[in-house]
């Protein structure tokens, strides 16, 4: 579900995902900053890798909580060390599997989903499940790349734009709320569960 993660050099990928410089492009108090998300919100990360938005959304939530999950084992184990690193009490970090990703718990205020929808076998399916997640009118924020060629990112034809993914969310039983550039490559939307 992380990004890369079939990479076979992980340790790199891992790096590179973690790396100051990403937030040039992707700069997180900014993104947190469009993001409905409040001090008290339980959210969950799903397809947290490495932690790179799960540090900033754990502090966001500094009351409530945060269930980080990826299927990758490599990116659980990055993650869980950052927020160590990070001496952060508020989050609980899981393996989960690419549609089932529910933590053990009462339904989210909110979800983040970073550069993982793309990856899914099934992108209406996976968007499903993330609405399970949810209580009446939780929110979602996902960043996700434009549909524009570029020498980052996935191919052309993975890339969902933004009136694609706004098609599939209503499909799963979303409400389109907003949406806005990253950058030349990405973008964020935020929707709101039926």
């Amino acid at each position: 579900m992380s990004t890369d993660s079939s990479h076979p050099d992980m340790s790199s990928t891992v790096a590179r995902m973690l790396h100051p410089e990403r937030i040039q492009r992707l700069d997180p108090f900014r993104i947190m900053a469009h993001c409905p998300i409040t001090p008290q919100d339980i959210v969950g990360d799903v397809g947290c890798g490495p932690g790179y938005f799960t540090l900033k959304l754990a502090k966001a939530v500094i009351d409530g909580k945060l269930y980080a999950v990826d299927t990758d084992p490599k990116m659980i184990e990055a993650c869980r060390e950052q927020i160590t690193l990070a001496h952060l009490g508020n989050v609980e970090v899981n393996q989960c599997e690419e549609f089932d990703f529910a933590p053990d718990s009462e339904p989210l205020d909110g979800a983040f989903l970073a550069f993982v929808i793309h990856e899914s076998t099934d992108h209406t399916r996976f968007l499903r499940s993330a609405s399970q997640l949810l209580k009446p009118n939780g929110w979602v924020t996902i960043l996700e790349w434009s549909g524009k060629e570029s020498k980052v990112g996935p191919s052309l034809d993975q890339q969902l734009e933004p009136s694609r993914l706004r098609q599939l969310s209503n499909d799963a039983g979303f409400r389109y709320r907003n949406w806005r550039e990253l950058n030349d490559n990405q973008y964020m939307m935020t929707l709101r569960k039926v």
